[in-house]
């Protein structure tokens, strides 16, 4: 459910998201959808928005947005795509728990049209046995620089007493305001202020944001800007490498909804540099959208490439019905089970650890129809596939004295011995090809 119902509304994209400036993000994950929100009657159509961001030092960062824009009702109904990237630069960043002030500055691209939005959206409501949305791209295709301004204030007004049932929390206010300029004549921007209670690894926040959107033209891009143009009530909580997030618009009654996984302060902060025994990893492979559920467990092999590269023996499962091309109707129901090698180097105090898997094992795929092809189906047919992988895990959180929380990301290619012809509602069709997928996840480590 975290990514594929119809969102209203979202992050400026190209910008981070909002998070108490005294908490550090050395990396996060983010996923904005409405399944945090409570609905209402009007919808922005940004369906799905996925945010990548990572620090670099004390003052540099870079930050990708995915986001999926839908208009089904209307006189021009159809999608679009935004795809931002963005770099930038921390003017003013010193503080503690108590002060915080921040002012980042920043330049980017942000690009409108088609990046697998369609089968990614369609490929998770597969997943989940939802609607697919049959809706055509509008033919926008264009691309503008973007430059930002981003500052964050905090002061804490009341100290932890000791005593009492809320002797141990902490308080205070938070403002933040932001804007963003793109060299086609669009401007976003909001201003937010909030209050913050906080408790160890513990922060809760509650406040109001109000959002600003003009210069949009496409009707999907500027119905999407009308529904953000809003004032909404705000409620988030971290815990630990969680964070959680809901957005309530006022006038429009829209909401949505964000989970993030934050790596905070263990780039200078980590616990343990124990080894890891065996790992559990869960995540999702984008655009063809399937679900991954693996297990390794560490080897007595470390000698074949030195103590610094541990190996491990990996198994997968891996399973999703992404949509076939361009074909909204058509979709392939996928199964696999590998298993392989893994060897991985960790780096930067073992707070990054890279790692590269390869192996082999068994895929099975089934054309199966939806629409006006539900009913129809193909013949599964299966082949024996080679496997590789390779990306990077950040630390995020410890969790007791022997596990450990990561934040995933990285390439996972898969490439079947051969293809197949298949007959599906009376034609001919090709599966079985070598795909390469993007995985973004978590893990759960034993040390």
């Amino acid at each position: 459910m975290i990514l594929c119902g119809p969102a209203l509304a979202g992050e400026i994209p190209g910008l981070p998201a909002g998070l108490p400036p005294f908490i550090e993000r050395d990396v996060e994950l983010n996923f904005g959808n409405d399944f945090l929100g409570r609905g209402g009657s009007t919808d922005d159509f940004r369906t799905q928005q996925t945010i990548l961001m990572a620090r670099f030092g004390e003052r540099w960062m870079v930050l990708l947005d995915h986001s999926i824009l839908t208009l089904s009702e209307g006189l021009a109904p159809g999608r679009i795509d935004q795809l931002s990237a963005s770099v930038g630069y921390f003017l003013i960043s010193g503080g503690d728990e108590t002060l915080k002030n921040s002012v980042a500055i920043g330049a980017g691209l942000r690009s409108s049209g088609a990046f697998n939005g369609e089968a990614m959206q369609n490929g998770f409501h597969r997943l989940v046995d939802s609607h697919v949305v049959n809706l055509p791209y509008t033919g926008v295709d264009k691309t503008a620089a973007t430059v930002w301004i981003d500052a964050e204030h905090y002061k804490q007004f009341h100290e932890p007493s000791g005593s009492g049932t809320f002797g141990d929390w902490r308080a205070g206010y938070w403002f933040r305001a932001n804007s963003l300029l793109t060299t086609d004549g669009q401007w976003d921007a909001s201003a937010a202020a909030y209050i913050v209670a906080s408790r160890n690894v513990i922060d809760v926040w509650f406040g109001l944001r109000r959002d600003f959107r003009t210069g949009y033209d496409d009707p999907v891009l500027r119905e999407t800007a009308v529904a953000e143009d809003d004032l909404a009530v705000v409620l988030g909580a971290r815990f630990g490498a969680l964070v959680l997030e809901t957005v309530q618009q006022i006038n429009n009654e829209a909401s949505y909804g964000q989970i993030r996984l934050v790596s905070s302060g263990y780039r200078s902060n980590r616990q343990s540099d124990a080894p890891t025994r065996y790992g559990i990893e869960f995540g999702f492979l984008l655009p063809d959208v399937q679900v991954q559920l693996s297990g390794r467990i560490r080897t007595g092999w470390d000698s074949t490439f030195g103590p610094l590269w541990p190996s491990f023996i990996v198994a997968d499962l891996r399973y999703g019905q992404p949509q076939f091309g361009n074909i909204t109707a058509a979709y392939v129901q996928s199964e696999q089970i590998g298993l392989g090698l893994e060897w991985s180097r960790s780096r930067t105090n073992n707070w990054i650890t890279w790692y590269g898997t390869f192996g082999a094992g068994w895929r099975s795929e089934q054309l199966v129809g939806d629409g006006e092809l539900t009913g129809e189906k193909s013949a599964a047919v299966s082949r024996t596939v080679l496997t590789l992988a390779s990306g990077l895990r950040f630390d995020a959180a410890e969790l007791g004295s022997h596990w450990r929380l990561r934040i995933q990301t990285g390439i996972s290619a898969w490439l079947p011995v051969s293809d197949a012809d298949v007959t599906f509602a009376g034609e001919q069709f090709n599966i079985q090809n070598p795909t390469v997928g993007l995985f973004l996840g978590m893990t759960f480590e034993s040390f």
